[in-house]
């Protein structure tokens, strides 16, 4: 089957090498958006080859892809640092901070260079050069002597073109054996087709998530192209007739089961799978007893946030919760202040309190400004790492309560629950049968995954993250991390950090876990055999270790591996509309299936545990590598995983993976364990400094990584936030 597979995929490949491509996926500019600062997006199609149990199937789904535009360079130059006019104001000198972001805007994008007696060429820029057209070099003459000139001279006497802006940036190019040319940016034109693999600024997420989105019945019809906009067309293509194959057009149906939602308890009162929390009482509210809000937005009035923590503090109280204290007030400095801002906070907060109460305030909310990275990134620094004092973010203050006051309701609820469980209190618990089997014995629930420096980054690090479950209701949970080389999947401390949360479990229930349910995400197939194998040895070491140090005499716990991936293109579609959500079109949640797409390979299923709202719906892919505790039975499997998917502490509906494993990533804007790490690099390091961090490159383009340095410029999280779901 895999000669089979590589050569529908070597077919496949020789049909898009005509478009943009990434190997798998294809981009035409057929419905383009013109994204700005240099960007647009193409729209195309994703194919890859898949071996299923008894036959080969084609998975194709919609993708699309930023593209840097095509056209002349100054005009895009001007576009990316958001300058309108006369391209003399690229007058840029080394390393200012414009300088800074074309630099790595455009590194390794392919130029074309106009000359009116040439014939186009295509280069790679490899860097910069200020006032390019005072550039000197010496010119080689017919004699074999060498003069000094210049490159404006140079295309003046040469080419008969008098540069317009000789003191504007010029480009670099390699001509290979060490030996660079300069070129005037005026007669370069940036190459159509090209691809844009960094990652994208965070003011154009939205925009991509918008048009990637569709509707079910709108994706579906794309990909089999019933309204005439898909390009691929397997039937016609020469190359599959060629190789006297046949490829079906027709999407295949897949039978499956819908498990049924687990219950919702608040307290002793149990809701529906999708529930509402704004009359509810929490199951275990906390007290608070000391609280602050820091206001970083330089826009609003102190009377409009002290109404804010007025209707706040009614909800925290509504839903169970009692409030000692008055929350105080503090209007942040910004930048450079936010350690001394978050103190004052503090102390202020300490002095409402009720009497002889000494600890940190139980929360600090912080009012960002729309755009603040800077500032966010150092007040999570100070709550992490630095005062241990949990904090609560919000950069929508003034969407949700100044420009739509319908909303405070739910607003402040969102933050109520946020608000308890750093407090770690618990807000609702849920139940299925086969989740309350599993919790018979002590037990521990574990998502791990390892961070990536984004595309195109090579000398910072990765950071693996362990999140754990440490109470009897699967709701609790704590995390600790570690920095290791860059692009590493394997967790090469894995076994030390398993090790630190079964102390830590030990610690708050006065015993051993006897099941540990392992979640590991971000694994792809070709490491089934050997990451997780030896992930999973690691483990077994870490609990030889415990149970050796503390000499237990207990058993060992029963362990079940599961990889759970989202990073893939299969999709469901109801076969008849009338059955799929009324709101969204999407398969309804719980749907889960096997038959017809199941791994040759491993015991593995797709379970979509969210409705949707928007979009078509990406399930759950779930792979059994390792089972101690089912003995591969799956459908226990599936009920666990399905109930811990309405667990996740901030949210009042299922999410689309189990809650150890989602509060692993980065789902919206909803910073993470392994994304939440960036805070804990000493500032020094530039960590969260993309154009700092970009390698220039050597000769055989690797440097040496000096892994002790970010080992120790990493804090690890204060002991005071380390039970309170900090990263919820």
């Amino acid at each position: 089957s895999h000669l089979l597979r590589d050569k529908i995929m070597f077919l496949l490949k020789s049909f898009i090498s005509k478009y943009p491509n990434n190997g798998r996926a294809y981009f035409t500019d057929v419905g383009s958006r013109d994204l700005r600062g240099g960007l647009e997006l193409f729209r195309g199609f994703f194919q890859s080859v898949r071996p299923v149990i008894g036959k080969v199937v084609v998975n194709v789904d919609i993708s699309a892809s930023a593209m840097y535009k095509p056209g002349p360079f100054l005009d895009l130059a001007l576009e990316v640092i958001g300058i309108r006019g006369n391209a003399r104001a690229l007058n840029f000198r080394k390393h200012s901070k414009e300088w800074n972001i074309l630099s790595q805007f455009f590194k390794n994008v392919m130029i074309d260079i106009k000359l009116p007696t040439k014939k186009t060429i295509t280069k790679k820029i490899v860097g910069l050069v200020e006032a390019a057209g005072r550039f000197e070099f010496k010119k080689e003459q017919e004699d074999g002597s060498f003069l000094p000139t210049t490159v404006a001279e140079h295309y003046y006497k040469t080419y008969n073109i008098r540069l317009l802006f000789p003191d504007i940036i010029g480009i670099e190019l390699s001509r290979g054996a060490g030996k660079n040319t300069v070129i005037p940016a005026e007669v370069c034109h940036v190459t159509p087709g090209q691809r844009y693999t960094r990652k994208l600024p965070q003011q154009m997420t939205s925009t991509m998530v918008d048009f990637s989105k569709f509707r079910p019945e709108k994706r579906l019809d794309m990909i089999v192209g019933n309204k005439g906009d898909r390009t691929l067309e397997y039937a016609t293509s020469p190359y599959i007739q060629d190789a006297e194959m046949k490829i079906s057009d027709k999407p295949i149906l897949v039978e499956g089961q819908l498990i049924k939602p687990p219950s919702i308890f608040y307290g002793a009162r149990q809701m529906a799978a999708t529930w509402n929390v704004s009359r509810q009482h929490l199951h275990s509210p906390e007290t608070i007893r000391a609280w602050a809000v820091v206001d970083y937005s330089m826009r609003l009035d102190p009377d409009v946030v002290q109404r804010f923590m007025q209707a706040l503090e009614q909800c925290c109280t509504a839903r169970g919760k009692v409030v000692k204290s008055k929350p105080s007030y503090k209007r942040g400095s910004g930048v450079g202040s936010i350690e001394k801002d978050i103190r004052e906070a503090c102390s202020q907060a300490l002095a409402k309190a009720p009497p002889n109460y000494k600890k940190p305030p139980d929360v600090v909310l912080v009012i960002l400004p729309p755009s603040a990275a800077e500032i966010r990134q150092d007040v999570k620094r100070t709550g992490d790492v630095i005062l241990g004092v949990g904090i609560i973010t919000n950069h929508d203050f003034w969407t949700n309560f100044v420009s739509w006051p319908g909303q405070l309701d739910q607003y402040c609820n969102n933050i109520a629950i946020k608000i308890n469980a750093r407090l770690t209190g618990v807000n609702c618990i849920p139940s299925s049968p086969a989740y309350e089997w599993f919790k018979d014995q002590p037990f521990m629930f574990m998502g791990a995954d390892v961070g990536h420096p984004g595309p195109g980054i090579q000398n910072k690090p990765s950071v693996a993250s362990l999140v754990f479950s440490y109470d009897r209701h699967g709701v609790k949970y704590s995390a600790t991390s570690r920095v290791q080389e860059p692009r590493q999947e394997r967790i090469s401390e894995l076994g030390p950090m398993v090790a630190e949360a079964i102390s830590r479990f030990g610690k708050v229930n006065g015993t051993a876990p006897r099941r540990i349910m392992f979640f590991r995400d971000g694994l792809s197939e070709s490491e089934y055999a050997g990451v997780a194998e030896l992930e999973f040895q690691d483990i077994k070491e870490a609990i030889r270790r415990v149970w050796a140090e503390v000499k237990l005499n207990d058993p060992w716990p029963l362990i079940t591996y599961v990889v759970v991936g989202k990073r893939h293109h299969i999709r469901f579609f109801p076969a008849n509309p009338q059955d799929g959500d009324r709101k969204s079109g999407n398969v309804p949640a719980g749907f889960v299936a096997s038959d017809g797409i199941a791994s040759p390979i491993a015991k593995d299923f797709y379970l979509l545990s969210h409705g949707g709202l928007l979009g078509t719906s990406r399930p759950g892919h779930y792979i059994v590598l390792k089972d101690e505790i089912f003995n591969f039975d799956i459908k226990p499997i599936q009920e666990v995983s399905f109930t811990l998917c309405h667990a996740y502490v901030s949210a009042t509906r299922s999410v689309s993976i189990p809650a150890p494993v989602y509060f692993d990533r980065i789902s919206h804007v909803l910073q993470k364990v392994c994304a939440r790490a960036e805070y804990h690099f000493d500032t020094s390091l530039r960590y969260m400094d993309d154009a700092a961090t970009v390698t220039s490159g050597s000769s055989d383009g690797k440097q040496p990584f000096n892994l002790s340095k970010w080992r120790s410029g990493y804090s690890q999280t204060h002991p005071s936030v380390l039970s309170r779901m900090f990263f919820a």
